[in-house]
């Protein structure tokens, strides 16, 4: 084949990707990969999405959910809190934005309450657009803390210096993050002339003093008309310790992400009580998610039994912060191995669910039993190969796809147990 002719071939090619490219433009699905994670846009009929997964009822201590339950029946006229903790299975908001989205179409509420400042995961997010200055000093459960700076709510902190900011901007892709009414800034350590600068929707820049002292403040600002962006900048003064900011608008229920790659939940234990109590002045949560057990590893069997101590630990740890708050512990999902040319059942699924059902009778708590929802043994397989994919090629993660189809599931058991109580 000569020049021309291999010219001419490798044009036909390039007229055919583009013919087919703009098909998939301009259709309804616009399949998206965000840091290898796939995301569908929300009108997008997905068959896996409806056969994938089934039902699977909360079981353990339903009756401490009661004051939960009891709150949602009144949430036209009050703010209902849910905190949602976990690891990397919920990084970028991955379950929690769809789980926020269901319990707001039911019960109201509309924003995506809080946000750390300094985030890892803001190119993962369809919920929000996040960005800020590199010149934050900040420390985390998942970081060194070699001060032993407090952490807040988040498992966080960001200090400051001067001009540092920090912007994010609402999208469109979930009614329930797509604007807000009411900022709120939590921080502590400020002094008389420290002063922060904020715009609103790109507007004029507004100065304001914060109140000085140790304990947890929270600064409210209201806005007049709907919020689509929130930028905020330090000016002058000591530097704050600043532990996030949450954007919402008017009573309903609002569903905080914590996500915390790497970690087993144990390491919840790091956040100071008395701070945990000062956040329940303003944030009384109702409900505590705790999506952990992907990084329980056992080359000793002698783990499960010190993860079930440890987190028997959190969970105590955390109803003395927030003694009204139900609390649902989710089982851990389907983790593969592979063997040969075979992905199977991480053999360690069965010991670390029996764990966290000791978890569960010991604390008296409920449990989501996830693993048994996904479809049981090597059921990731299924989820990986879904068209399109729920599950990404690591076999551990879900995409926004499957992560909203857990959510559903989530949503669906305790609406069921909320039904029956």
């Amino acid at each position: 084949m000569n020049s021309k002719n291999i010219l001419f071939f490798l044009l036909l090619i390039l007229l055919f990707t583009i013919n087919n490219y703009a098909k998939v433009i301009n259709s309804n699905s616009i399949p998206l990969i965000i840091n290898d994670v796939i995301v569908c846009s929300d009108n997008t009929n997905v068959s896996s999405q409806k056969t994938l997964g089934k039902f699977v009822p909360l079981t353990g201590d339903i009756e401490q959910l009661k004051n939960f339950f009891n709150a949602l029946k009144n949430s036209k006229n009050r703010i209902i809190k849910i905190a949602h903790y976990g690891d990397s299975l919920i990084q970028g908001d991955v379950i929690t934005e769809y789980l926020r989205e269901f319990f707001q179409e039911k019960f109201g509420g509309k924003g995506i309450g809080f946000l750390s400042i300094v985030s890892n995961d803001i190119k993962m997010k369809t919920s929000i657009r996040h960005s800020y200055s590199d010149d934050w000093k900040y420390v985390s459960i998942v970081t060194r803390n070699p001060e032993n700076l407090p952490l807040g709510i988040s498992g966080a902190v960001a200090i400051p210096k001067i001009n540092s900011w920090v912007k994010y901007e609402t999208t469109e892709n979930l009614k329930s993050t797509s604007s807000f009414n009411l900022v709120k800034i939590y921080y502590s350590n400020a002094d008389n002339n420290s002063v922060i600068q904020y715009k609103i929707n790109n507007g004029n820049a507004t100065n304001i003093n914060l109140e000085s002292g140790q304990s947890l403040k929270e600064l409210k600002i209201n806005l007049n008309v709907p919020g689509k962006s929130f930028e905020m900048k330090f000016i002058s003064g000591k530097a704050p310790y600043i532990y996030g900011v949450s954007l919402e608008s008017g009573n309903g229920v609002y569903v905080d992400n914590f996500p915390m790659p790497g970690n087993s939940g144990v390491s919840l234990l790091q956040i100071s009580e008395s701070v945990l109590q000062d956040f329940k002045k303003y944030s009384d949560y109702s409900l505590i998610i705790l999506t952990y057990g992907a990084n329980v590893n056992a080359p000793k069997k002698e783990i499960f039994n010190y993860y079930e101590s440890k987190m028997i630990n959190v969970i105590e740890f955390l109803r003395r912060a927030f003694p009204n708050a139900g609390i649902i512990l989710v089982g851990v999902g389907d983790k593969t191995m592979k063997v040969g040319n075979k992905f199977i059942t991480n053999p360690d699924v069965p010991l670390l669910l029996a764990a966290q059902k000791k978890i569960t009778e010991k604390s008296k708590v409920a449990f989501w039993n996830l693993w048994e929802a996904m479809g049981g043994e090597n059921s990731m397989i299924e989820w990986v190969s879904a068209n399109p994919p729920m599950a990404l090629k690591d076999f551990s993660h879900f995409t926004q796809i499957g992560g909203k189809r857990i959510a559903q599931l989530l949503f669906d058991a305790i609406m069921d147990a909320y039904k029956k109580m």
